[in-house]
């Protein structure tokens, strides 16, 4: 399975109009927030997506693979 190489999620927030079906699953946490693998996936911290006009995030409880080092949750 090829990996994609859209950046890690979780820098920024990120824009829920805009989002792509491939954001959207790493959000979701059926792929590696950072590289896209859906193998080994573990606790990863979390990504933000802006939530109306007044500036709100939501926060989304994220994943990462065995092969990328991140903050664990």
């Amino acid at each position: 399975m090829q990996v994609s190489t859209t950046t890690d999620v979780r820098v920024g927030t990120l824009d829920p109009l805009t989002l792509t079906a491939e954001e959207t699953a790493r959000l979701q946490g059926q792929r590696c927030a950072r590289c896209g693998s859906i193998r080994d996936l573990r606790p990863g911290g979390y990504a933000y997506t802006r939530s109306g006009d007044a500036g709100g995030r939501l926060g989304w409880a994220v994943r990462l693979c065995g092969d990328c080092p991140g903050t664990g949750a």
